[in-house]
């Protein structure tokens, strides 16, 4: 087979360590399938969009680049057969809502990944450029969005590592994804490969995935979720903040972002509200939860079963394992709201009496004997007064508010 031998003064050069690629994350788990050269021009052209282009330009990438690491030959065929394969090319993706936000329930579109390609033989050189459609998924990103270092990327050789890179990317800041089989063999393109041969795709995806990120900032392991004795789910364990790039520091909490002043105020660190203000933002739970998992832990703190308020709070927002029950409590007032007249006035009574019992108890904080004792069991946590001060005020606003509904 011919190849496309390159002299030493060419051989694939190293590109500049920090170069960084950008995604969405609607992108990062959007459904398409890529061949390995296909995957590394990709790669080629993330690496060069700037931070602030406006519009797709046409990318020339000398086929050296696309030649596997420590190699300089790259076959004319194959690169001629994958720039005609990666012209019908179509990403499934989410279609995103207003300002490029990622929706609860997203419709699914398909697009097609590039404008045009080109193969020059003579120049060595493909040149490309992707489909203005998916300008929304790549440019102009301000949140939403996943990056990684080129020089990390380019260790991987499989491209189903690539993959599994970025969606472990995605959730650095975690520490693990869970991910069904069904769907991770989906995001991979894997639909029909190894169907009922768990054990091949182990070997060949997960374990072969597992020894690159060996060798890159996201090194991971993973456990098998089973039902019964079939596989369902993968969950994938790294180290929490695993190849985070700096981000700028926190600042205040912008206007109408109360659920960040509220978490400021009982400890969680400034850093955490940019993972939370990504949840709320892609959907994973609504603002409501927040104010719901702060009273919960408020009240375990009360009771003794927590000693850190904070912390208790952040994990129970990045996991969701309140979900369920911040969902049962959603109903269960819905269900009050929906109650004929007589009954409301009962549940009227009712809430007055929390909010009674609730001002009474707000009254006892505020008074100064309860101030004093405060400061005399934490003396070095003078933190926590002003911590169940603000949960009491913040239920009585809420009991009134509830009760002129």
């Amino acid at each position: 087979m011919k190849t496309h031998a390159l002299p030493e003064a060419l051989a694939p050069p190293v590109l500049i360590p920090d170069v960084l690629a950008v995604q969405h994350n609607a992108l990062v788990n959007a459904r398409f399938g890529l061949g390995t050269l296909e995957m590394r021009l990709f790669l080629c052209m993330l690496g060069r969009i700037g931070r602030n282009d406006t519009a797709f330009t046409e990318c020339s990438i000398p086929v050296r680049e696309l030649a596997p690491e420590g190699s300089a030959n790259v076959p004319y065929s194959e690169v001629a057969a994958m720039v005609k394969q990666l012209t019908r090319r179509a990403l499934d993706i989410e279609k995103l809502g207003p300002e490029g936000r990622r929706q609860k329930d997203p419709d699914i579109i398909s697009i097609p990944l590039m404008s045009f390609a080109s193969y020059s033989k003579s120049e060595g050189m493909v040149v490309s450029r992707f489909n203005d459609a998916i300008r929304p998924y790549l440019l102009q990103l301000r949140d939403n969005f996943t990056k990684a270092e080129i020089k990390h990327l380019q260790k991987l050789k499989s491209v189903s590592s690539h993959r599994i890179y970025w969606l472990l990317k995605e959730y650095a800041a975690f520490g693990r994804r869970t991910v069904s089989l069904s769907e991770l063999r989906n995001l991979l393109g894997l639909t029909t490969e190894y169907e009922g041969r768990f054990d091949h795709f182990r070997a060949r995806v997960l374990d072969r995935a597992q020894q690159e990120l060996q060798e890159t900032d996201m090194p991971f392991t993973y456990e098998m979720i089973r039902q019964g004795k079939s596989v369902t789910e993968l969950r994938f364990l790294f180290a929490p903040g695993a190849g985070m790039l700096a981000e700028p520091a926190a600042t205040s909490p912008a206007a109408g972002e109360e659920w960040a002043t509220l978490l400021l105020s009982i400890g969680v660190a400034g850093k955490s509200l940019l993972q939370i203000k990504k949840q709320l933002e892609e959907g994973y739970y609504q603002e409501g939860y927040i104010h719901f998992v702060v009273e919960r832990m408020a009240e375990q703190v009360r009771l003794g079963k927590i000693k850190k308020q904070a912390g208790a709070v952040y994990k129970a927002l990045t996991e969701g394992y309140l979900l369920a029950e911040y969902d049962q409590a959603l109903k269960s007032r819905l269900k009050a709201k929906a109650l004929k007249p007589a009954a409301q006035s009962r549940q009227k009574k009712k809430l007055q009496g929390e909010l009674d019992e609730a001002q009474n108890s707000l009254n006892w904080l505020r008074s100064p004997a309860t101030v004093a004792a405060y400061a005399a069991k934490y003396p070095a946590n003078p933190e926590i007064y002003p911590q169940h001060l603000a949960v009491a005020e913040k239920t009585v606003a809420a009991l009134q508010a509830e009760l002129s509904n």
